[in-house]
């Protein structure tokens, strides 16, 4: 937090326990030109590797070398700069940016929620549900706060399991205990014409089914 000049590194293993080895930056917030550089998230496109990163200054997005351990070519814009948490999950044809926005670190107070847009290319235009464009803070919401928990948001991952259900970890403020921090929660994400959709746009508070993994 206040860091003038934050950036990304990266560390590589041949396993994802580790041990990793660090190879050091990607790049700073001035070396690329945009603020608060950080929300690194990754995606494979057509064989080609991207970074998308971007903290209430733009969500930007570069295409990486093959080996995906330099930044490679110009960056490009695909949000405005209401958000941060980037992630992308291509399904249907579609890309589907989450993205968070609002206040994440106010513990009860905090307003953070998700907001999705979708577009027919990795680099966009995204736009959401009433055609609204991302660039220009569009965005439809589909996670907010409830009785129970505040400010959930920065979807650390999003994953399919083997029924086909779609799932998103995620992490908010209990009201009973925000002083412990932010906890992890994990919801279901439904689709209904081409959008997704969570239960009452909230964390669910029933007993609800695991993913299932064979």
């Amino acid at each position: 937090m206040g860091d003038p000049n934050p950036g990304i590194g990266l560390a590589v293993s041949e396993q994802p326990q580790g041990p990793f080895r660090d190879l050091g930056k990607l790049f700073y917030s001035k070396d690329v030109g945009v603020d608060n550089s950080i929300d690194a998230f990754f995606i494979e496109d057509e064989g080609k590797p991207y970074l998308f990163w971007g903290s209430f200054h733009g969500i930007y997005g570069i295409e990486l070398s093959e080996d995906g351990t330099k930044i490679k070519g110009e960056k490009f814009r695909i949000a405005g700069d209401a958000y941060e948490g980037t992630y992308i999950l291509k399904k249907g044809g579609h890309y589907y940016f989450f993205g968070s926005t609002g206040t994440c670190c106010e513990g009860a107070s905090s307003t953070y929620r998700v907001k999705v847009a979708r577009a027919a290319s990795l680099k966009g235009p995204y736009v959401d549900r009433e055609g609204n464009a991302l660039l220009e803070n569009g965005g439809t919401l589909i996670l907010e706060g409830n009785e129970a928990f505040a400010g959930p948001g920065h979807n650390g991952d999003i994953f399919t399991d083997d029924r086909g259900q779609d799932w998103m970890l995620y992490h908010a403020y209990d009201r009973k205990d925000p002083g412990k921090g932010r906890v992890m929660l994990l919801d279901k994400i439904n689709w209904k014409d081409g959008w997704p959709a969570m239960a009452g746009k909230q964390p669910m508070l029933e007993e609800q089914e695991v993913p299932a993994f064979n």
